[in-house]
C-alpha cells in the first residue's frame, strides 16, 4: 500500500553552490581592486562613513568585502509590497513568483489601426486600468512615458497616472533627489503620511545602474531619499554582453552583481534595514550589428540572478520573456514563452517586462492580455502535479476497468478545476466552430479582450481629498521643475 505525499513541482537551478560562489568571490574581487563609479557627493560621503576607500576628485570608490557583508546582513530578507487596495498586498518571501509590467516604453502598438505611435498620459491611463484587471499582474512599473509632458516630470506624472487609475502596487523611478521627495509625498498623502507609508509602502523606485560598474547622480541620489523613507528600491542592473559587460554569460553576472552590490551597501548604510530588491535586466547584443536585443543568453542570465539572490537570501526582481518582434506575430509567442517559463521556473519574487514589443521599446494592449494567458499556463507546469494514493486513481480505475470512462465518476469532478488549467482567451474549438465564430486569431480574441475590460472595468479612485492634495503637489512639482529661473 502507498502512503505519504510525493509533491512534483517543476524547478530549474542554473548554478550549482560552487558556481555561485565562485560567482561571488570575483565580484568581491571586483568591488575591492577595480570598484565602483559613484558620481554622487551625498553617496561618497555614505560610502566613506562605511568605511570604503573613496577618491572623491575621481567620484571612484572600492569597498572591502566586510563591508559587503555587512550590507547584506542589515538588508531585509522579507519585503511587503503594498497596494492602495490591501487586497492585492503580496510579500516577497521566495516562496512564490509574482508579476509586473515592464517600464517607461515611449511607443505604444495602438490597439484600433494597429500602428505604433508615441505614448501619451491617456494611453497610460488605460494601460493601468488594463493591467488593474488581469489576474497575473501583481507590480505595475509605469509601461508607457506620457511624452507630451515636460521630461523634467514625466516619471512623476506617470506616478500620479497609475495610482489613479489602479488599485496594485506601482514601481516608479525618480531622476533626481528632489523628484523623489515629491513622490514620496505623493504616495504619503494618499495612504495618511510618511509614517503609515514606511508601514505600507504602495510603491517601490526602480534606479538603473550605469553598466559598466557606475551609477547616474540623480538617479543615485533618489535611490537615497527613497531609502530613507523605507519605500523599496529595485537597482535593476542592465549590462550588455559584449558591450558593458563581458560577452561570457559568467562575466556579465559579476558585472550585474557588482553593481548590485554596491547599491545595496548604499542604501543599508543610509538606512539600516532600509527595503532592497536584488534586481537584473541584462540583454545580449547582435553580433552582426551591435543592436541591445534580447536572446537565448539574457533568458540564462536572468535565471542564474535568481541563484544569486537566493544565495545572499534576498528578495528579487528580474526581467524575463522580452521578444525581439517588431510586431504580434509567432516570433512574439515563442520568445516570450520560452523567457517567461524558463525565468519563472527559477523561482523569482517578481517577474518583469509583460506587455512589450521590439525589446520593450514598444508596449502593446493585446500582448499584456496574451501574457496573462502565457504566466497563467506557465505557472500550470511549473505547479506540477502530486503522486498520492488519491490522485493515481487506483480505486476509480478498478471501478471503470477496461473499456469503461471516467466521465461520471466523483473523483473526476472532485480534480477537474485543480488538475487541469482552463484557459481564457486560448483556442481549443475544432476547426468548423472556429470559422463559424469568425477565424479570429489569438490577436483579434485578446483585442476584444482589451476593449470589453476598459468597458467594463472601473478601479476605485482616489478620494476627493486625496486627489485635492495630490494635485496641490503636483502644482508645486510643475513650478519648481518647469518655472524658469
Amino acid at each position: 500500500m502507498l502512503s505519504g505525499i510525493i509533491l512534483g513541482k517543476a524547478s530549474l537551478n542554473l548554478l550549482s553552490r560552487s558556481e555561485v560562489e565562485a560567482i561571488h568571490n570575483a565580484t568581491l574581487e571586483i568591488l575591492e581592486t577595480s570598484g565602483l563609479n559613484v558620481p554622487s557627493k551625498t553617496a561618497l560621503e555614505i560610502l566613506h562613513k562605511a568605511g570604503a576607500n573613496v577618491d572623491y576628485e575621481k567620484n571612484h570608490v572600492t569597498i572591502p568585502e566586510h563591508i559587503v557583508k555587512e550590507a547584506i546582513k542589515k538588508a531585509p530578507k522579507t519585503i511587503r509590497y503594498c497596494a492602495r487596495n490591501p487586497r492585492n498586498d503580496f510579500v516577497l518571501d521566495k516562496k512564490e513568483t509574482h508579476f509586473g509590467t515592464d517600464g517607461y516604453a515611449v511607443f505604444i502598438r495602438d490597439s484600433e489601426t494597429g500602428r505604433r505611435r508615441n505614448s501619451t498620459t491617456e494611453d497610460l491611463a488605460r494601460w493601468a486600468v488594463l493591467a488593474d484587471s488581469l489576474s497575473m499582474v501583481h507590480n505595475f512599473w509605469p509601461s508607457l512615458a506620457a511624452t507630451e509632458v515636460p521630461e523634467p516630470i514625466q516619471f512623476t506624472y506617470a506616478m500620479v497616472t497609475s495610482l489613479s487609475n489602479m488599485e496594485k502596487h506601482v514601481e516608479g523611478e525618480a531622476k533626481n533627489a528632489r523628484e523623489a521627495r515629491y513622490q514620496i509625498e505623493i504616495a504619503a498623502a494618499i495612504v495618511g503620511g510618511e509614517e503609515e507609508l514606511r508601514k505600507r509602502p504602495i510603491i517601490s523606485a526602480v534606479a538603473c545602474p550605469v553598466a559598466p560598474l557606475g551609477y547616474e547622480t540623480g538617479l543615485l541620489e533618489g535611490t537615497i531619499e527613497f531609502a530613507k523613507a523605507g519605500i523599496p528600491v529595485v537597482p535593476l542592473a542592465m549590462p550588455v554582453a559584449g558591450q558593458t559587460g563581458p560577452m561570457t554569460i559568467a562575466g556579465t553576472l559579476v558585472v550585474n552583481n557588482a553593481e548590485v552590490l554596491g547599491n545595496l551597501v548604499i542604501c543599508e548604510f543610509t538606512n539600516p534595514g532600509a527595503p532592497i530588491l536584488y534586481a537584473g535586466c541584462p540583454s545580449s547584443m547582435d553580433l552582426r550589428t551591435g543592436k541591445f536585443i534580447c536572446a537565448p543568453e539574457s533568458e540564462l542570465v536572468n535565471g542564474a540572478l535568481t541563484s544569486l539572490a537566493r544565495y545572499y537570501d534576498l528578495p528579487c526582481e528580474i526581467s524575463g520573456g522580452a521578444s525581439n518582434s517588431n510586431t504580434l506575430d509567432v516570433q512574439s509567442g515563442y520568445e516570450r514563452t520560452l523567457g517567461i517559463l524558463t525565468t519563472s521556473l527559477t523561482g523569482p519574487d517578481i517577474l518583469v517586462c509583460l506587455g512589450g514589443l521590439e525589446a520593450s521599446n514598444t508596449m502593446s494592449p493585446e500582448l499584456l492580455v496574451i501574457d496573462n494567458e502565457i504566466i497563467e499556463e506557465s505557472l500550470r507546469i511549473a505547479r506540477g502535479f502530486e503522486v498520492n494514493p488519491d490522485t493515481l486513481a487506483v480505486d476509480v480505475i478498478r471501478k471503470v476497468g477496461p473499456g469503461g470512462h471516467f466521465l461520471a465518476e466523483k473523483h473526476t469532478i472532485t480534480h477537474m478545476r485543480t488538475e487541469q488549467w482552463v484557459p481564457k482567451i486560448t483556442n481549443l474549438q475544432t476547426f468548423g466552430a472556429w470559422e463559424e465564430a469568425g477565424s479570429k486569431d489569438i490577436v483579434a480574441v485578446a483585442r476584444e479582450k482589451v476593449k470589453e475590460i476598459l468597458a467594463s472595468h472601473k478601479p476605485e479612485p482616489l478620494p476627493k481629498d486625496v486627489q485635492e492634495e495630490v494635485s496641490k503637489i503636483m502644482k508645486r512639482c510643475e513650478k519648481e521643475f518647469l518655472t524658469q529661473s
